[in-house]
């Protein structure tokens, strides 16, 4: 591919890394090394590090294993007076890049063909902007993102970009420049969300690189690494929320009012603020700061225009309505609440046919009720048919507009349910479809979680662990509901009866031996308790998922063989806002790193699951 001349003589570097660092120490060589390692020849890029007034020996160490590998032509330090924040030495790496694109980088790395697959991403669909596939270390990187391939999005029609707000991603240099895309300076928190969403609402061409780890994101447990950390200052971070929004109403980045619009804004409004003051983020808080929270989000709640709050997440919704109430201990109780809830996936079964390894599970909503308790079914109600009501404490249901805004039936059917493989070495996470369903069983009729310590039944009276609460509603019936999803994680659902009358997602009527019997059995059971059990409300119902997927490992990564090493199976679980992804009975999946056949390992359970090879010659 031509190149063009600078002024320097030197031909244009194809991309330019761009890194600030400040105290880093000694992790700042294990992003330089990964540089240096690149597929893409030395000579067609640039690394750029931008040192804010550093006072340790951060300076020394890059420019001592520049010259050690020789480098000193392809990398280069620049220093600048402490600004304390990450803006300052970005825009002056960007303003001396000399690259056709720009990648920004933090105290992170990158895999080896990293550089080589976005810069071929972006020359194959002239996107302004490539955002290659990201592992998390210790954080949670974006995933739904890189299911497919996208090679144009659009954020002004699509919400899909919104999970990937950082700006570590590749960027051509041309379009900054006619943009005067530039990042806050100071200390000016999600300063790389305003640049970002400016971005993304300026170009129509965003691509990805879904099918190849790029970018290895890394939490320091220390934290001393990462250049803007420090604790967060309620009323100042609740103000950068605000310039976020601000950028959705400029001139030339506005987004018309609308239910898009809300959308765009719940990113930060809920994920960004409200989600501050609930669940074990707020418990985590000391008492003082916890009521600065409380203030600040509770003002901005205020500003916000109460029909955008449709646009949250149901959980959200609960939190919206207690901000602008203004009472820090209803906040706190209904936190105390949230803290515990999760899922209790189990394994049915797990068998290898033809090469691939085909799995069935279970889980249940749930709340932990402390050490040593074990976990009880999360209760709601179904007074009416048409509505699903989260069993809320008393007082925070008696708070305006909290227990009609509590009502989970479209969360239900939108569930996102997903089996994952995250591989234990490099941190990548595979999203993979399954096929599922979801049964409401009458609180008492044998409905708990599954998991640890066998199911726990709970009649009306103690359901839920002080979940027998103030709920909506008048009498309600009926013997359980089935609602089945798609593939993918995001079927809706059609309600109807259940109990054991249908098969479950992918059976055949087979089952499998003994274990097919029992499940079915005890579906039955269920059925026949929901019908005699004795003073039972029948209108609290308990919510059960049961999944169904399969892993190939010569084509589950994108139609490509899973990589080498250990992948740990995982069942996600996310409704309402509520998302969690619990192993799968510690089972993992070991990739041999030469020809070899793939083996399921689960040292939780007694009995032994056949290798592959033995399963398909039997």
């Amino acid at each position: 591919m031509p190149t063009t001349a600078t002024d320097t003589g030197q031909e244009q570097p194809k991309v330019s890394i761009v890194v600030p660092t400040c105290n880093t120490g000694e992790t700042v060589l294990v992003g330089l090394r990964s540089f240096l390692a690149q597929t893409m020849p030395r000579s067609e890029f640039e690394i750029i590090y931008v040192d804010d007034g550093s006072s340790d020996d951060t300076v020394a160490l890059l420019e001592e294993e520049i010259a050690r590998q020789g480098a000193q032509r392809t990398a280069r330090v620049l220093r600048t007076e402490h600004s304390g924040w990450p803006g300052r030495p970005r825009n002056i790496g960007t303003d001396a890049a000399r690259g056709r694109y720009i990648h920004y980088v933090d105290d992170d790395w990158l895999a080896p063909e990293a550089l080589e697959r976005t810069y071929a991403r972006a020359r194959e669909t002239g996107a302004d902007i490539v955002i290659g596939r990201t592992a998390g270390h210790g954080r949670q990187a974006p995933r739904a993102l890189f299911e497919k391939p996208m090679t144009s999005c659009d954020l002004r029609t699509d919400t899909t970009l919104l999970a990937s707000m950082t700006v570590h991603k590749l960027f051509r240099r041309a379009f900054l420049q006619a943009h005067r895309l530039r990042f806050p300076e100071g200390k000016v928190r999600l300063e790389d969300h305003m640049f970002t969403l400016r971005a993304f609402l300026l170009t129509d061409r965003v691509a990805t690189v879904h099918d190849y780890t790029c970018y290895h994101w890394v939490r320091h447990h220390d934290g001393k690494h990462n250049i803007s950390y420090s604790e967060i200052e309620p009323d100042s971070y609740v103000a950068s929320i605000r310039k976020v929004l601000a950028i959705l109403d400029a001139p030339e980045t506005r987004v018309p009012a609308g239910r898009h619009r809300h959308r765009l804004a719940a990113r930060w409004y809920g994920k960004k603020a409200l989600d501050r003051i609930s669940g074990k983020r707020l418990l985590d808080q000391p008492a003082e700061r916890r009521a600065a929270w409380a203030r600040a989000v509770g003002a901005l709640a205020a500003e916000m225009p109460e029909k955008a709050d449709a646009a949250l997440p149901t959980r959200l919704r609960i939190v919206a309505a207690l901000a602008r109430h203004g009472d820090l201990a209803l906040l706190e109780e209904l936190a105390a609440f949230e803290a515990g809830i999760g899922h209790r996936p189990r394994v049915e079964s797990a068998r290898w046919q033809d090469g691939r390894l085909h799995v069935r599970c279970e889980t249940s909503l749930v709340r932990e009720r402390g050490r040593g308790r074990g976990a009880a079914p999360l209760v709601f109600s179904r007074a009416d048919p048409r509505r699903l009501m989260l069993r809320l404490p008393p007082a925070v249901a008696a708070v305006p507009r909290a227990a009609e805004t509590a009502d989970f039936a479209k969360a239900v059917q939108r569930s996102n349910v997903r089996a994952q493989l995250r591989h234990r070495e490099d941190g990548t996470v595979l999203n993979l479809p399954a096929t599922w369903r979801v049964v409401e069983e009458p609180v008492g009729a044998g409905a708990g979680a599954g998991g640890a310590g066998g199911r726990d039944r709970a009649a009306a009276g103690e359901a839920g662990d002080g979940q027998n609460h103030a709920a909506a509603g008048g009498a309600g019936g009926g013997q359980g509901r089935a609602a089945t999803g798609g593939t993918g994680g995001q079927g809706r659902a059609a309600a109807g009866e259940a109990g054991g009358q249908g098969r479950r997602a992918g059976d055949d009527g087979s089952g499998d031996g003994r274990r097919g019997l029992a499940r079915r059995l005890r579906h039955r059971l269920r059925r026949l308790l929901g019908r005699s059990t004795a003073g039972t409300d029948q209108q609290l119902r308990t919510l059960r998922y049961e999944a169904e997927f399969t892993v190939d490992p010569a084509t589950a990564d994108h139609g490509r063989p899973l990589a080498p090493g250990t992948w740990d199976l995982r069942f996600q679980l996310g409704v309402g806002g509520w998302r969690t992804a619990r192993p799968l009975s510690g089972q993992t999946l070991h990739i041999p790193d030469r020809p070899g056949t793939p083996h399921l390992e689960e040292p939780d359970v007694p009995h032994r699951r056949e290798p592959a090879e033995a399963a398909a010659r039997s």
